[in-house]
């Protein structure tokens, strides 16, 4: 399991302020650990047997997260040394804010924060100009659009596709998240990733079963 967390603790709160906030806290830290753990268990491909709706978009968060931390891009692509990475979700609002939340809870990433976006559909006026700005774009199964919709929008465009399932991968994605029994896994396109100028780390491919083979 790959540790992603330093935490630390904060600066002790004006007694009259302490009561006012201790429910708010005790939430935030809840949902702070929760995300967490996610992140902590996803490349290790646990979770529960039958887990809640909520908790599947966690865990698939948890990977885009580390799919993030293991991935270069050209330095082009970032404007500044401090740039967020930009993560662009297709699917609905539910699964943006779980994203979002999971995103938030792992800090910086080599100097870069996590931003995460929605584009609602390929209909939006701008959707292509914001697709082919993002460093990752996910395609939720809440969503109806598919790998031959999305991808020439973005091709050369350097951007890390991940998907559902192994369908993603086959049609020319380069990553597709699956689950098997009690595991969440991943099917890698390498030959998608190598195309678009992008370095997966090994740590990652290592782990993904091929394209072409079943989990």
């Amino acid at each position: 399991m790959i540790d992603l967390f330093r935490f630390t603790r904060a600066a002790p709160r004006p007694a009259h302020a302490a009561g006012a906030r201790a429910a708010a806290s005790r939430l935030g830290r809840a949902r702070l650990g929760a995300a967490s753990l996610m992140l902590g268990l996803a490349f290790a491909g646990r979770v529960d047997a039958q887990p809640t709706d909520s908790a599947e978009v966690q865990l698939e968060a948890a990977f885009l997260v580390n799919f993030v931390r293991f991935t270069q891009w050209p330095p082009p692509r970032f404007p500044s040394p401090d740039s967020p990475y930009v993560l662009t979700v297709l699917g609905d609002s539910e699964v943006v804010d779980a994203v979002r939340e999971v995103a938030n809870a792992a800090g910086e990433i080599q100097g870069r924060r996590i931003r995460v976006q929605q584009v609602t559909s390929l209909r939006q006026a701008d959707a292509t100009e914001v697709l082919r700005r993002s460093h990752v774009v996910f395609v939720h199964g809440s969503t109806s659009i598919t790998p031959q919709q999305l991808l020439p929008r973005i091709d050369g465009a350097s951007v890390l596709t991940v998907g559902a399932g192994h369908d993603f991968t086959r049609h020319g994605g380069m990553l597709g998240l699956s689950r098997s029994g009690r595991r969440m896994g991943f099917t890698a396109n390498v030959a998608a990733i190598q195309a678009s100028g992008l370095s997966v780390s090994a740590k990652v491919l290592k782990l993904a079963t091929p394209q072409g083979r079943r989990q």
